[in-house]
């Protein structure tokens, strides 16, 4: 039997609310071979949504967690309604664009959507830039600045100072290079690169090859050398080619009015990159120091280390054998107080068989389990059992590998995690690091 009601036809179309989203942040216990969004992000997400929601003025809107809702491989998943619209926000930004575009303006987020019988994550969009090349000068024997615009004049995605962005080389390789303009600069991309005799590939291949009207094809900047914009002073210490960061949060420090001083080390100053304009742009900011090739005549780190004023932040970036000198002697300096970016490993990392056991690796979103064997890295097994990984430099020192660890105890052998995220157990780089000695599983967000 079948009950009509008619007399208020008009008010049965109306909805109490005119859009309700539910969050999955279902947690299930630790090692669950399904894992949950809870761990995905979830909590964080759905927090995040409701704020957002507030922020933006969005009207007749309920954001309510939900319990599981069994697309768990797919997580962390959200369900709009009255469309019954189903998305895999991973990051704020993600939210942000299913409420701006969505929400206000009734346009489906494909790059996020999740199909109705969709069982898979789909493959991962990277978006590649094609940059021209405006302009490349010699800044000193073996350093050059590559200019780098959009061919339509267009505004380029903006970055913060310390980001970087990878260049894909004529072998298809990517290669990190940080960027040196002002940061509120949208119009432009400023790299200097050193060439390196030792290196892989990638400065000659930019030196040997690349002049002004050629395109080239960059990934979006990507920021793992960030300023702790609220510290009460900022020492950075740039040595050779690692200037070219520094050159950034220099331009950062003046425009918000942090205190500063920047110190360059090189060889002498034909060698300089940057030199007029690093000048200009700190004034009595900057201390240049010029050590003809003889550590022992540069700058007095001990020294200038040796007491840690409260609230002072450390910048390193140059070659391995000085960033290490710097971090010695600020090892005294209080954990987060030392930041640093890296070229190279700053040892090599034992690959020989009888330091490695074999391991299993759940990928907890293909329900799939494949078997680490001594010889081999996690991304090269990943990768040969289909699943699509980003890597860069594969080196341990860039982070673009970095994957959700969702159980087991990993043998960080990257130089990217801090000691705080090595203990926390839910990061992993898969390019260098394993499952611990005696660890017969570990569960990866893949």
């Amino acid at each position: 039997m079948s009950v009509q009601t008619t007399d208020h036809p008009a008010e049965e179309k109306q909805q109490f609310y005119d859009t309700h989203i539910f969050c999955c942040v279902n947690e299930r216990p630790k090692g669950h071979p399904r894992s949950c969004c809870a761990d995905r992000g979830g909590k964080d997400l759905h927090a995040h949504m409701k704020k957002r929601a507030k922020e933006l003025g969005i009207k007749n809107i309920r954001v309510n967690q939900s319990g599981c809702l069994e697309r768990c491989e797919l997580g962390p998943t959200v369900v709009i309604y009255p469309e019954g619209t189903w998305y895999n926000p991973e990051t704020t930004d993600d939210v942000d664009e299913i409420l701006t575009k969505h929400v206000l303006n009734g346009e489906r987020v494909e790059r996020l959507y999740l199909e109705p019988d969709q069982k898979l994550p789909k493959p991962k969009m990277r978006n590649h830039l094609k940059l021209s090349v405006a302009r490349v000068e010699n800044l000193s024997s073996n350093i050059r600045l590559f200019e780098l615009v959009a061919p339509d004049g267009a505004m380029l995605p903006p970055f913060e100072a310390g980001a970087h962005i990878d260049v894909i080389t004529g072998g298809g390789h990517r290669r990190s290079y940080s960027l040196s303009n002002n940061p509120a600069e949208r119009h432009r991309y400023v790299l200097g690169v050193l060439r390196e005799k030792a290196g892989r590939g990638g400065s000659a291949w930019m030196h040997d090859n690349i002049k002004p009207g050629d395109t080239l094809t960059v990934m979006p900047p990507s920021n793992a050398f960030p300023l702790a914009e609220s510290a009460g002073e900022h020492i950075l210490i740039g040595g050779g080619i690692g200037i070219t960061p520094m050159k950034a949060m220099a331009h950062r420090l003046k425009a918000i009015g942090e205190k500063y001083t920047l110190y360059y080390c090189s060889r002498d100053q034909a060698d300089t990159a940057f030199y007029d304009e690093i000048k200009a742009l700190c004034g009595d900011n900057v201390v240049f120091t010029h050590d003809g090739g003889d550590p022992s005549k540069g700058l007095n780190l001990k020294a200038l280390l040796a007491e840690h004023r409260p609230g002072s932040h450390v910048y390193i970036c140059g070659p391995n054998g000085f960033l290490n000198a710097v971090r010695n002697a600020a090892s005294h300096w209080p954990e987060g107080c030392v930041h640093f970016e890296l070229f190279a490993p700053p040892a090599p990392i034992a690959k020989a068989d009888q330091l490695n056991e074999p391991f299993d690796v759940l990928l907890s979103r293909q329900g799939k389990t494949v078997t680490v064997p001594a010889d081999k890295t996690i991304l090269e097994v990943v990768r040969a059992a289909g699943v699509d990984v980003d890597s860069s430099c594969e080196e341990g020192v860039c982070s673009t590998c970095e994957v959700r660890l969702l159980s087991g105890q990993a043998d960080h052998r990257d130089a990217v995690l801090s000691a705080e995220d090595k203990a926390a157990g839910k990061k992993i780089m898969v390019c260098v690091s394993r499952a611990a000695p005696g660890v017969k599983k570990l569960i990866l967000d893949l």
